[in-house]
């Protein structure tokens, strides 16, 4: 049975700094920073897809407000050309 995530890292122990040539030492240093970098880079582009789709998400909440106000101004409009159009009529019946 796998250890719990809840009792400490699961995997394999890290090998301490005492044990192993310099090269080697350096060469678990490296990577222990490499995949670190790899983890923050992942973060950050979580956060950044996350930010996006929020713009998204109020870009389109923005333009379907746009929508109801370009539709309300066209029934404005045809209102208003009905209106005046029943006016003329009555002008030119005169």
């Amino acid at each position: 049975m796998p250890p719990k995530a809840g009792k400490g890292k699961v995997g394999r122990p890290r090998k301490p700094d005492t044990e192993g040539t310099k090269e080697e030492v350096a060469h678990r240093k490296y990577m222990r920073d490499y995949n670190a970098k790899i983890a923050k880079d992942i973060q950050q582009l979580d956060k950044m897809e996350q930010d996006c789709q929020d713009e998204l998400k109020e870009i389109k909440k923005e333009k379907k407000q746009l929508e109801k106000e370009y539709k309300k101004s066209v029934k404005m409009l045809e209102d208003a050309n009905i209106q005046a159009e029943k006016i003329l009529k009555e002008v030119t019946k005169k």
